[in-house]
């Protein structure tokens, strides 16, 4: 996903008329006010739309969405990016919060769900001992991912499954 946003002329806007234009990170607010058409008339602006790999608001600054965009695109191409709002939303309450707590945040490769996950402690960890191969298929994994959850701190996403350490 490539980050941009959509800024519109908030008074043009108010009378009737939609002035915007898409906008790549980081956004220099001079450019905006030349494409958009800011100045001493029309003062304000406000984000109509985005695509961000996170949530942002109407009146979110400038200088916000810049700032957020430069922390995010450090983990740019990792399973966490693809899916950054949805466990954003699920354990923290902001996405510096999120970052600063990447490192506890366990993402299990090709899982889609938790029986995948029990599956995974099953026949890549251990977890439950070395367990023959004939009797691998004899398994409940789904009880067992179930009861990991239960007990656990896992989210399903829709770019896999995360456990938060923390």
């Amino acid at each position: 996903m490539e980050m941009q946003v959509f800024i519109t002329n908030l008074g043009k806007y108010n009378e009737g008329e939609i002035i915007g234009s898409w906008f790549r990170p980081p956004i220099d607010m001079e450019e905006v006010k030349e494409r958009i058409g800011l100045n001493g008339e029309y003062e304000e602006y406000a984000i109509f739309d985005y695509d961000l790999p996170f949530e942002i608001g109407e009146y979110t600054p400038i200088s916000e969405v810049n700032r957020l965009c430069a922390m995010v695109a450090e983990i740019e191409g990792t399973p966490l990016y693809d899916s950054l709002s949805e466990v954003q939303s699920y354990w923290f309450n902001s996405i510096e919060e999120l970052l600063e707590n990447q490192d506890d945040i366990m993402y299990y490769p090709d899982c889609e769900d938790m029986a995948d996950v029990a599956r995974y402690f099953v026949e890549e960890t251990g977890a439950l001992g070395e367990v023959p191969a004939n009797l691998q298929n004899y398994i409940d994994y789904e009880a067992f991912g179930r009861d990991l959850e239960i007990s656990g701190n896992y989210l399903v996403t829709s770019h896999g499954v995360f456990e938060y350490l923390g």
